[in-house]
């Protein structure tokens, strides 16, 4: 039995209590002992020492937002995860995932190379909002050449076969996604209320699912083909996951739809949330919480008021018995979709011309430049995708929600596009720019903003569950083809809950408090109960910090590395990563909560 004895580390047990110094010793995947100088032990005999002395020694974090079952089959060994200390992603939110497929594949964007081969994304890229969708048996063999993995499954159950066999870098809690499974039951005429037959097909998915190792159901209520979801349909299948003790969590009704049958706003989506809640009495879980209430003004004092009044809704639920918890997306954290280039914002351009240099190249020859200007000034600019196009005619403030990161002429680093064209026109001034720096960096201040008062208020909460947004990949994963402008996940993708951590000590909160956070609150709404904490005879999903030279080392531009001061991570007793070494070990598990 391989064993590891860490030594003399400041012991951050999850559990909020102030953190004392000892020994822990770890065997067969689980915390052996606790205590003062273990070394002399003889089970200590052969042990692999780490010295922690000056270091903190914390429970593996809990992401309890992730799209990472969207992503890990493509990227088993997790880098992304596990380069910021997560060892447990909670999964298949949003009603998204890439299970069941028997027939129908619903395009979830990390698997890029492989759709493409089979279907063209949208010009200038794609609007989660929307639904692409192909033949799962055309992603097979495409799936195979773009990332050397076998697409070898059909239900959910086989997916996470396919995951225990291929074996993961970090954990995966996973959820079964209401898209995959509505789609095999109603095929591409899913705009419609289902069925009697229809709604028992679903039922017997998640039965399998479940069966399979699904904690629950995961709900996209804004998404297609989920939110054509009737009142009967979601109750149904809530009652299922009710009747088998699991969870369901929900992206809910948000946005504005004709088909919706309340109004699109946070509030009503709460409340019809928790009312089926009530109903199956299934336990449930908001995803992403955010502040249901308007507020005016819109100061941080109000955005807070409001936010405590979001919460008491929740309390008035649970008085009548509902079980229900939520998760927060950290500031800095902005979901899985990242354009970190000012190129990507001339996206059908850059394709049309082949690629950045190559467009760079153009803008210096004839008219080229002023006819894309033209086109884009009268608002007919030739992106489709939501995140790649802009319109000065209909919104002349497009240059004050992009801040640049990376430029040749490090003046401009922070700036906004206007502030960096300093009165010349802003189109121009970025044309002139990229054609001379086609690899100039930005970040979209539209969707990643730099002041979140609701979202620190949640953060605030002693029951609060931080989760991420993003997908799993490794340090060398991008989406794009060669040449193109980078697409590589968020930033959160790397570095969301060290910078998280990082963060929470700068504003003086307690590292036993953050960490409490990030690993037993998560591990109690999962129902984990061998997770979380640092406990003789849990789960060794360990950390090694050196919080005295910890960061998350953020770079907007190319996020694609791990956090400095993060020297080891353990999953199952095994080290994952060594000082900032991927070991590759592959000993994550897909995990089952305790029913009820």
């Amino acid at each position: 039995m391989d064993r590891i004895l860490i030594q003399n580390g400041t012991v951050i047990d999850g559990s909020g209590a102030p953190g004392f110094v000892a020994d822990v010793l770890i065997g067969d995947g689980r915390i052996l002992k606790i205590g003062p100088e273990l070394g002399d032990r003889p089970d200590c005999a052969g042990a692999e020492i780490i010295d922690a002395a000056g270091k903190l020694v914390t429970p593996g974090f809990i992401n309890m937002h992730s799209h990472a079952d969207c992503s890990a089959a493509m990227y088993p060994n997790m880098e992304s995860t596990l380069g910021q200390g997560v060892t447990t992603e909670f999964t298949g939110h949003c009603g998204l995932g890439v299970a069941p497929i028997k027939e129908h594949w619903l395009y979830m964007f990390p698997e890029k190379k492989a759709f493409r081969q089979v279907n063209p994304e949208p010009i200038g890229g794609i609007n989660p909002y929307g639904a692409y969708i192909v033949p799962a048996e055309r992603m097979r063999p495409a799936f195979e050449r773009a990332y050397g993995q076998k697409l070898d499954w059909a239900t959910f159950g086989e997916f996470l076969d396919h995951l225990r066999r291929v074996r993961t870098g970090a954990n995966l809690a996973t959820v079964a996604g209401q898209a995959h499974i509505r789609l095999q039951a109603m095929g591409l005429d899913y705009k419609r209320p289902a069925t009697e037959g229809e709604i028992r097909a679903m039922e017997d998915s998640l039965e399998e699912a479940m069966d399979g190792g699904a904690l629950g159901l995961g709900l996209g209520l804004d998404y297609h083909p989920g939110l054509y979801a009737s009142r009967e349909e979601l109750l149904r299948l809530m009652t299922l996951v009710a009747r088998r003790g699991g969870i369901v969590t929900a992206h809910t009704r948000m946005r504005p739809n004709d088909y919706y049958q309340h109004k699109a706003n946070v509030y009503e989506s709460y409340r019809e949330f928790m009312e089926l809640g009530l109903e199956s009495g299934a336990r449930i879980h908001i995803s992403h919480i955010s502040n249901a209430f308007e507020v005016t003004p819109k100061d941080d004092a109000m955005e807070k008021k409001g936010v405590r009044r979001t919460l008491a809704l929740l309390g008035q639920y649970r008085e009548q018995g509902l079980s229900v918890t939520w998760d927060v997306i950290p500031y800095g954290a902005f979901g899985p979709f990242h354009y970190p280039m000012a190129a990507s914002m001339f996206q059908p351009y850059v394709e049309q011309c082949g690629g950045v240099t190559a467009f760079a190249e153009v803008l210096k020859v004839g008219n080229y430049r002023q006819l894309i200007a033209e086109e884009i000034r009268g608002g007919n600019h030739a992106s489709r995708g939501i995140f790649t196009r802009f319109n000065p005619k209909g919104d002349p403030e497009w240059d004050t929600r992009q801040r640049f990161t990376r430029t040749k002429d490090e003046t401009l680093v922070g700036k906004t596009i206007r502030e960096a064209a300093g009165g010349k026109d802003s189109l121009d001034f970025l044309l002139d720019l990229l054609a001379e720096d086609p690899q100039a960096s930005i970040i979209q201040l539209s969707r990643r903003p730099e002041h979140t008062p609701d979202r620190d208020e949640f953060v605030e909460q002693q029951d609060a569950t931080i989760g991420l947004d993003t997908w799993t990949f490794d340090y060398d994963a991008c989406l794009n083809e060669e040449g193109m402008p980078l697409e590589c996940g968020s930033p959160a993708t790397y570095e969301g809950m060290t910078a998280f951590l990082e963060r929470e000590k700068a504003r003086g909160v307690s590292v036993e408090t953050t960490v409490q956070k990030l690993t037993s609150n998560a591990a109690r709404c999962l129902g984990l109960t061998d997770r979380g904490l640092i406990r003789e005879g849990y789960a060794a999903d360990l950390l090694v910090v050196d919080y005295d030279h910890f960061s998350a080392c953020q770079c907007l531009a190319d996020p694609r590395h791990g956090a400095r001061g993060l020297d080891y991570v353990i999953v199952g007793g095994q080290v994952a990563v060594r000082q900032k070494i991927h070991t590759h070990v592959r000993s994550g598990r897909i995990l089952q909560a305790e029913k009820g």
